[in-house]
């Protein structure tokens, strides 16, 4: 099988020479990069030489991307269409056409590229592969209610087109779909080919390591047909070329790519929310409330789950908060306020501030979901910190380490929510401007660094938020000037 002989024997730096020689042959340009091993299941790419800022460093022909297009057009993927009903994610075509090449052996074209993808998602830290011991250092997390979801979408895609001629012929496992399901969701570039959107799967490319503040950008080239990645500042020699995976927290990138970031600012919480409006309103659209197609939430029939970074102006696809305030907002509104509301609320995606008092039952409903949320884990913040601090006891890049990490900055947003809360409800109790910048809450948050998640994103809030509410409510002219 593919798979054994890919891992098997050591001869990694044959097979990377053997990659770029196919990738040459047929008009990939790459001259100052190459590919370097760091573990086992480790790939990276270095610079060879100086890259100068607006340089490309990387060109790859279409004819070694494998898109979408030509998942759905292999003898698997035709079957598929024409034999299942109902959804078939992208990524199922992508990872059967893989599976089809894969099974060609070296008679495969993309030969060269699948001797040098990873062999073993289990060794690349895969959480889906976790045992119980493991997956205990995640109870509770977000990050493992993902990580589950991203294993029984697969699962259920398998079902589905299990029972398709071509797949029943090509004798095909669930172990190998989930094999190339990894495959393809580590490792592919959302492109736009001809004016539409595609996915694409990209040698080379592949291989770059994720960096927030990567040097690099990449497109699907039409002109070119292929796809490019330039840098935007000089690189220099001997040096990571990186791409970033997104702004997205340690509960992402652990259930979808086998890795953490340290200090990562980007980390979401869940909140679990009442189903309904607490004074017992009926509000027709609540779901409409705060639903964007990216926010990851869902309802198990006791509550209502929202995903929330520390950004209360950002929406879902964002991986914000703005869905947890809005959804709040209307879960706690009183009579009188959902008459005023009307009929303007009625299909509004969104729902700003409502009034002060509004805003101070959802800050405090916010917070006792946080502080619940928090309770409920084994350890605390502060002990994860220290756990952290001890690279013996959680080595770098390790699973330990990654669990402590993801479990870590989901607790990190939910405190920053507590503390959000315990910060702007004394602000939203003051009767003017004047007052709130001589409170002792008013001072701290001023005082906070703007560098850090609580002093940019709570002071933003203070701005959108809690200053409109308070200068709305004294309309008089001294309290407008003070704007």
């Amino acid at each position: 099988g593919g798979m054994a002989s890919a891992g098997a024997s050591d001869d990694f730096g044959l097979r990377v020479q053997a990659l770029k020689k196919w990738l040459s042959a047929n008009g990939a340009r790459f001259m100052k990069v190459t590919i370097n091993r760091y573990k086992s299941e480790g790939r990276d790419l270095r610079t060879t030489a100086k890259l100068e800022k607006g340089e490309e460093a990387i060109f790859i022909p279409r004819k070694c991307i494998i898109a979408i297009s030509d998942g759905k057009r292999c003898k698997a993927g035709q079957a598929i269409r024409k034999e299942t009903t109902g959804w078939v994610s992208n990524h199922t075509y992508l990872a059967v056409r893989i599976l089809t090449e894969r099974a060609l052996g070296d008679k495969s074209f993309f030969y060269p590229w699948l001797q040098v993808l990873p062999s073993d998602y289990n060794e690349q830290g895969m959480p889906q592969y976790w045992n119980e011991e493991q997956r205990k250092e995640l109870a509770f997390t977000k990050t493992l209610g993902k990580s589950d979801g991203v294993l029984e979408n697969i699962t259920e895609m398998w079902n589905k087109i299990k029972r398709v001629s071509a797949i029943k012929e090509s004798g095909w496992t669930l172990e190998e779909f989930k094999w190339a399901r990894f495959t393809v969701l580590t490792r592919t570039f959302g492109c736009t080919e001809q004016g539409a959107p595609e996915t694409m799967m990209v040698p080379l490319a592949d291989m770059a390591n994720h960096d927030f503040n990567r040097p690099t950008r990449w497109d699907y080239n039409d002109k070119k047909a292929g796809f490019t990645v330039r840098v935007v500042r000089s690189v220099d020699a001997r040096a990571m070329l990186t791409d970033t995976y997104g702004n997205k927290g340690n509960d992402s990138f652990l259930p979808v790519y086998g890795f953490c970031v340290e200090n990562n600012t980007w980390n979401q919480a869940r909140f679990a929310m009442p189903l309904k409006n607490v004074n017992g309103l009926e509000i027709s659209n609540l779901n409409l409330l705060h639903v964007s197609k990216c926010a990851y939430d869902y309802n198990d029939g006791k509550h209502k789950y929202i995903d929330a970074s520390c950004d209360t102006q950002a929406s879902g696809s964002s991986r914000g908060g703005k869905e947890l305030l809005a959804y709040t907002r209307a879960i706690v509104l009183k009579d009188e306020e959902l008459r005023k509301l009307m009929p303007a609320f009625e299909g509004k995606s969104y729902l700003g501030p409502v009034s002060i008092a509004n805003e101070m039952r959802t800050l405090k409903l916010i917070r006792e979901t946080a502080v619940a949320a928090l309770n409920r884990f084994e350890t605390t913040y502060e002990e994860d910190m220290k756990i952290l601090r001890d690279e013996k006891r959680a080595p770098k890049f390790g699973w330990y380490r990654n669990a402590v990490l993801a479990r870590s900055g989901e607790k990190s947003t939910l405190i920053y929510y507590r503390h959000l809360a315990e910060t702007m409800i004394p602000l939203l109790g003051c009767s003017s401007i004047k007052e709130i910048r001589a409170h002792t809450s008013y001072k701290k948050l001023q005082a906070a660094s703007k560098k850090e998640n609580f002093g940019y994103y709570a002071g933003r809030y203070f701005e959108h938020v809690v200053q409109p509410l308070i200068v709305n409510k004294n309309t008089s002219k001294r309290a407008n000037g003070r704007r």
